[in-house]
């Protein structure tokens, strides 16, 4: 049993569309059938040209207008439109097969010639001199070039032996080498052209792939730089601040100090992990880095440094499992809100909370500001960047300051986007 297969495709025209079926039986042959009018198909180009052809030379015979002064007399007009037709039909692949056309042409004027020259069948063969050098490749090119030079000698050598006269001869080397020769310089002169404009696109890309790999190059370059700074810099510090709280770690202090110790010691060597995760990434020529963002679950480090310096912090999260880029903003969120509420407001209780509803995550950091007004805080990079990192994920962060307080809001889409 042949098998079927339906493929619908809606077609819209303006407001109206139409339902087109295709089937498909054992022998691959599509066939459409159509319910509503179907637009018609673009005729192609060398057919067209043909037909442009046949009707200006028609035109000719019809009006008698087509001899060159040697034509016979006795030949009938259905022997000249149909040798014009068949001229015609060539031409239809003067494209695809040039050189194929172009010997055909020859042939069928040769025909003509000896019937007597007529200007249409000239005409003709010119447009396939000129698509052959223009369409075909180099070699067709060449030999059309000598097949018209030699033609047009051989031309005039007929003449002169028919007629016995140079004058007749010298007419006829002259109109067709203007003739022909003209059909061959513009393929040529276009053939041309159109290669220089496809050597300077490449050379256009070329240069397009170069700029790109000279900003790649840059932004690689500028990176390395960042990271060695990164590195020779705020990675020393941080260093050298986990190793001297854990040499003073050693000794025996006070329970208060001590406790501030662990906590400078806990915070040092977190953020000198995330330190050298930033630096691995910022290398062009590191691997990808093998350490995971801080999340929410991560708070407990800024959390136990503020409570180490006697500042009563309390924290209530209750979000779930969270995308990773949801975790890690929220992350950032509430240790930039909790580190500015220490900064401008020491020792002075800070309230956290984070709860997730529906498809958004709410993150509340507040802190009491006392007799500091709230209006005072000076607005830093801190609160631009904490908005800046809510808006990338399609939320929102507000901070200011409410009664007694200064609070913080962020709300975070937590939904498939994310």
């Amino acid at each position: 049993m042949p098998v079927r297969l339906l493929r619908r495709a809606s077609v819209g025209i303006g407001r109206r569309s139409h339902s087109v079926v295709i089937r498909r039986s054992d022998d691959h042959r599509p066939r459409a059938c159509c319910d509503g009018p179907v637009s018609p198909r673009r005729i192609p180009l060398d057919v067209a040209i043909a037909g442009g052809l046949f009707a200006v030379g028609a035109v000719l015979y019809l009006s008698g207008l087509f001899s060159l002064g040697t034509g016979r007399a006795d030949v009938p007009l259905g022997v000249r439109l149909s040798l014009l037709a068949a001229l015609c039909l060539v031409g239809c692949a003067r494209r695809t097969r040039p050189g194929t056309a172009l010997a055909l042409g020859t042939v069928l004027f040769a025909v003509d010639l000896v019937l007597g020259p007529s200007v249409p069948v000239w005409i003709v063969l010119a447009d396939l001199l000129y698509a052959a050098v223009r369409h075909g490749s180099p070699r067709v090119g060449r030999a059309a070039g000598y097949a018209t030079g030699i033609g047009v000698v051989v031309l005039a050598g007929v003449v002169l032996a028919v007629e016995h006269d140079i004058r007749p001869a010298a007419g006829a080397l002259v109109v067709s080498a203007l003739f022909f020769g003209t059909s061959l310089w513009w393929g040529l002169a276009i053939r041309r052209q159109v290669e220089l404009t496809g050597i300077e696109r490449e050379r256009v890309r070329a240069h397009r792939i170069l700029a790109e790999r000279d900003r790649e190059a840059a932004v690689a370059e500028e990176r390395n730089a960042m990271a060695r700074d990164l590195h020779d810099v705020i990675a020393g510090h941080l260093s050298s601040i986990a190793i001297h709280s854990t040499a003073a770690l050693s000794r025996d202090l006070d329970p208060a100090v001590r406790e501030s110790l662990i906590a400078i010691r806990t915070g040092s060597t977190a953020a000198l992990t995330e330190m050298r995760a930033m630096i691995d990434v910022l290398h062009a020529d590191a691997a990808d880095p093998a350490v995971a963002p801080p999340r929410l679950a991560d708070l407990h480090v800024v959390v136990d440094a503020a409570r180490a310096t006697g500042t009563d912090v309390s924290v209530a999260l209750d979000v779930g499992d969270l995308p990773t880029v949801v975790d890690h903003a929220a992350y950032r969120i509430a240790h930039e809100a909790v580190v500015n509420a220490m900064k401008h407001s020491a020792r002075r209780p800070i309230d956290v909370t984070a709860d997730r509803t529906g498809t958004e995550l709410h993150l509340v950091v507040r802190n009491d500001v006392g007799a500091e007004s709230g209006e005072t805080r000076r607005v830093g990079r801190g609160l631009a960047n904490m908005r800046h990192r809510a808006q990338l994920l399609g939320g929102d962060c507000t901070a200011g300051p409410c009664g007694a307080d200064w609070v913080v809001r962020a709300r975070l889409p937590v939904g498939s986007a994310s």
